[in-house]
């Protein structure tokens, strides 16, 4: 074989090889580190859930918890705290990451396995835990409790501020800690352009910003890059809907159909092609049954399409099954 064919073949080789190594290497930035299922319409999941940790292990009143693509499970321990992790399939934590930390109510984690925490409380900033590191390092700095933490795929942080009324957000790659406002003019209030006691945030791939704004009773939509929100759900959507009562999470799965954690309703909603739906918890009574919920705050999906909710009244984890979902994944 002549000397230039074989050297072409090579650099054709190293070429395919470049390319799918950078092709790996976006994936990895762009691939969200959070669950997003695919539920056919008629999706349903076991009313009577499992207890996956109660107070001894979460303290009183836990409030985010965040589940990551390989099952790993994080809860803000609040009343004492300190975060506690689960690795995958793990009946007891495997780490509590504590230390400095003061009420911590929201919570984020990353694909590199960064932990984001709100530290707002008393300590006024949102820190950062590396997968290795025994301390943290403060990463965003604010003015109250971050109720509402999220890294988008550009490494954007952003936090819901519920007495400011406020999300701002902060890009973690520049260290110059300005943040910029995205929803929320500083004052509580009910117009397109006002929030009022702002909790759980969700962003989309396209950058658009979901909240759940508890007072309001809705969920509030911001386009990239616009300050006017459209309710999405709940009191004053132009679209048929259903009723929300201080709703507190608010999650997309693969189809963008919306998952809210409806807290004084004590359920959890569902959205689909056939409109809202209530899922589990569906009495409207706080209880302490399996099938009941007091007061939740927040949920979290796992790969397999099961429900984590954050049972803030009964200090307690509760893990809803995934029933029926012919789409599988």
């Amino acid at each position: 074989m002549r000397f230039d064919i074989l050297i072409e073949i090579k650099l054709n080789i190293l070429s395919i090889i470049s390319t799918q190594f950078l092709f790996e290497f976006i994936l990895s930035i762009l691939v969200p580190s959070y669950n997003q299922p695919k539920f056919c319409s008629n999706a349903s999941w076991n009313p009577n859930a499992i207890t996956f940790a109660n107070i001894s292990t979460v303290g009183a009143s836990p409030y985010g918890i965040f589940v990551n693509t390989n099952n790993t499970i994080y809860v803000a321990d609040c009343a004492n705290g300190q975060i506690q992790v689960w690795l995958n399939d793990s009946i007891t934590p495997t780490r509590t990451i504590s230390g400095g930390l003061s009420n911590p109510v929201g919570i984020f984690v990353t694909s590199n396995g960064d932990i984001y925490v709100d530290n707002g409380a008393s300590n006024h900033r949102v820190d950062k835990w590396t997968l290795t590191a025994n301390a943290s390092v403060p990463v965003m700095y604010v003015s109250s409790t971050c109720y509402g933490l999220f890294v988008d795929i550009t490494n954007t942080l952003y936090c819901s501020m519920d007495v400011k009324c406020q999300v701002i957000k902060i890009w973690l790659d520049d260290q110059s800690n300005i943040t910029t406002i995205v929803a929320g003019n500083g004052s509580c209030g009910s117009t397109s352009n006002m929030l009022n006691y702002p909790n759980g945030i969700f962003v989309d791939i396209n950058f658009d910003l979901y909240v759940a704004d508890s007072g309001n009773n809705r969920i509030q939509l911001f386009r990239s890059g616009q300050l006017n929100g459209v309710t999405v759900a709940g009191n004053e959507s132009p679209n048929l809907t259903i009723t929300l009562h201080n709703p507190t999470g608010v999650v997309l799965d693969a189809d963008n159909y919306l998952f809210i954690t409806d807290q004084y309703n004590q359920r959890i909603i569902g959205s689909g092609p056939n409109g809202f739906r209530c899922l589990v918890s569906c009495s409207g009574s706080p209880g302490s049954a399996s099938n009941q919920l007091s007061y939740p705050v927040s949920l979290s999906f796992d790969s397999y399409g099961n429900m984590f909710i954050t049972d803030n009244g009964n200090s307690r984890i509760q893990k809803f099954i995934l029933l029926n979902n012919t789409l599988g994944k």
